[in-house]
């Protein structure tokens, strides 16, 4: 035990699991890295041996330490038991979240394909899409590729539709390059819209203002 006693799990899953949220699939990916690189995926993979060594119990209870530091309170009190193992911890966990598959799919279904990008900058909103799209592999309902496309080009904004017919007819265009493309022309319209303020004279009232200030100083100041 004490060779584990010292490791942070933050350092290794960066982020925590949540209830409501649509982490799960991060997560566990980051989770299962963390007890692979310790040579403890068997804990939470594989039944216990019988019997239990104390070397065993010891190793458990590490894993199971890391499990408890790297879900929230309401996780816990869904999935925790006394006396479980890692592993019954890390299967009550998962059958948790992908409890009502269907239902959950439908609803989350309809708020990947309701996206829009609205004030969003492309990447934010290509996250946003990405996070509705694993969430909706966590209830067993993959998104294509080519699906991600489509819908990344019908949520975004109008300024990007020349943009988005170039790339509908674009064989073999994935979501990242087509994140590039939408981000690039995102980039080309910012650097014109500051070209344009640069090159606009300037306003009727602040040259009026400029006058009067020229004229009160050939006055001597004066009203």
């Amino acid at each position: 035990m004490a060779a584990y006693a010292a490791v942070s799990v933050q350092a290794h899953v960066p982020i925590k699991l949540e209830l409501r949220s649509s982490n799960y699939t991060k997560w566990s990916n980051f989770f299962e890295a963390m007890c692979g690189k310790f040579g403890l995926l068997r804990h939470i993979t594989n039944a216990p041996p019988d019997p239990r060594t104390d070397a065993w119990n010891e190793e458990d209870c590490a894993v199971r330490s890391w499990l408890y530091g790297s879900i929230t309170e309401d996780v816990l009190n869904f999935t925790m038991t006394a006396n479980q193992t890692a592993r019954e911890l890390w299967v009550a966990i998962a059958n948790h979240f992908q409890a009502n598959k269907a239902p959950r799919a439908i609803f989350l279904s309809h708020v990947f394909h309701a996206l829009t990008q609205g004030d969003m900058s492309v990447h934010e909103y290509a996250q946003a899409l990405k996070k509705a799209v694993d969430a909706l592999r966590d209830v067993d309902k993959p998104v294509a590729d080519s699906e991600m496309v489509l819908a990344l080009l019908a949520g975004a904004d109008p300024r990007y539709s020349t943009t988005g017919e170039i790339i509908t007819g674009e064989a073999g265009m994935t979501f990242v390059k087509a994140v590039d493309r939408l981000a690039l022309q995102e980039l080309r319209l910012a650097n014109q819209a500051n070209q344009q303020q640069q090159q606009r004279p300037p306003q009727q009232g602040g040259q009026q203002q400029q006058r009067r200030r020229r004229g009160r100083r050939s006055n001597g100041g004066q009203q």
